[in-house]
């Protein structure tokens, strides 16, 4: 089971552990009522891990350094969303493209290595556009020799041809003038989110709470539909 850090409006002495089922996945939420926010969370934090919990989600607004030092001291980790960002990295790069043609598409992938999370979002994306950018340090030619023979595409450097109009980043890259979907230690989506066909409480991490859905079988990536953060409820 995971842990849910909530905080609530009620009072009480100390966080109150209660098991629920938001979407039909259960939780332990630790509720924590009002109070110094640092104490109020290590108070939650070990009351989570006296029931053998690792794993924990955040409440929007708990985020932070604090709040993460503070959990590693106990041995918890915040759920993270980066695998399930990077299923859906094709969607999230076609959302920005979404007014282009196909064919006037361009997309690049960029990282140290052209590794397992790489080809199928290259496989994704090589129908969905008009050129398609390979800039790796290690990988790349094989990802486009294979590329060339499932679609007879040619993948092309950077400095060949139209610059990309859209960066989907594995590791950390110099920066180029252009949107850049940064898939590696905490996403950055260009202000785009996942949103599933229920609506999540509010109080739960939209990115971290789909991403248990996704692991535990509860939701499938198809499912999820790429929208703006404005304009997520």
């Amino acid at each position: 089971m995971v842990g849910w850090l909530c905080p609530i409006t009620e009072k009480h002495w100390f966080p109150v552990l209660e098991s629920v089922r938001p979407l039909g996945q259960p939780l332990l939420r630790a509720a924590l009522p009002p109070g110094k926010p640092l104490r109020r969370l290590k108070q939650g934090a070990k009351a989570l891990v006296r029931r053998d919990l690792r794993r924990v989600l955040l409440a929007p607004g708990l985020e932070g350094p604090e709040t993460a030092g503070l959990l590693g001291r106990y041995g918890l980790t915040p759920l993270d969303p980066l695998p399930l960002c990077r299923v859906k990295g094709g969607d999230f790069a076609l959302f920005l493209l979404k007014n282009i043609p196909i064919w006037e598409r361009r997309v690049v992938l960029r990282g140290e290595v052209a590794g397992p999370e790489a080809w199928p979002l290259a496989d994704a994306l090589c129908p969905q556009v008009g050129q398609l950018f390979l800039d790796f340090g290690k990988g790349g030619e094989e990802l486009a020799r294979y590329l060339r023979s499932v679609y007879g595409a040619v993948a092309l450097h950077l400095g060949q041809g139209l610059p990309p109009q859209v960066s989907v980043e594995f590791d950390p890259m110099p920066p180029l003038d252009i949107p850049a979907l940064r898939l590696w230690g905490r996403p950055e989506l260009c202000g785009l989110t996942l949103r599933p066909p229920e609506e999540l409480p509010p109080d739960l991490p939209a990115l971290p709470f789909l991403t248990l859905l996704w692991e535990t079988g509860r939701i499938k990536p198809e499912e999820l539909a790429v929208a703006p953060l404005a304009d997520y409820p």
